[in-house]
């Protein structure tokens, strides 16, 4: 009876340290397919959406919105201004003013003693 008892409880120690064991690795099995299948639903979601906006893009076609206009408006306008600034400058430069006079030292008179 004795080493029945023995016996049995032998067996639950092996079976009890090699349960977790075999379990560890199917868990460790699962869990790599459900992350495989995470990341190619990942994948298909990142096509999905290049896919999306490049239609959008397509379809937008050359069609600006009222801040785009405004800004290329303010644009040409910078430019233009630029243009009529060097002109003005060369203008200046082909033309120098006439040397201005330098005054002499203003001669002050001795004091008196």
């Amino acid at each position: 009876m004795h080493t029945m008892t023995v016996v049995a409880f032998a067996a639950l120690c092996l079976l009890g340290t090699s349960s977790p064991v075999l379990a560890d690795d199917t868990l460790k099995g699962e869990l790599a397919s459900i992350k495989s299948e995470m990341k190619t639903e990942k994948d298909a979601m990142k096509a999905q959406d290049n896919a999306m906006n490049s239609e959008m893009k397509s379809k937008k076609g050359g069609v600006k919105g009222p801040i785009t206009q405004y800004r290329e408006k303010m644009k040409a306008k910078r430019h233009e201004m630029m243009e009529e600034m060097k002109a003005h400058r060369e203008a200046a430069m082909a033309n120098p003013p006439a040397p201005a006079t330098v005054p002499g030292p203003v001669a002050t008179p001795a004091p008196a003693p």
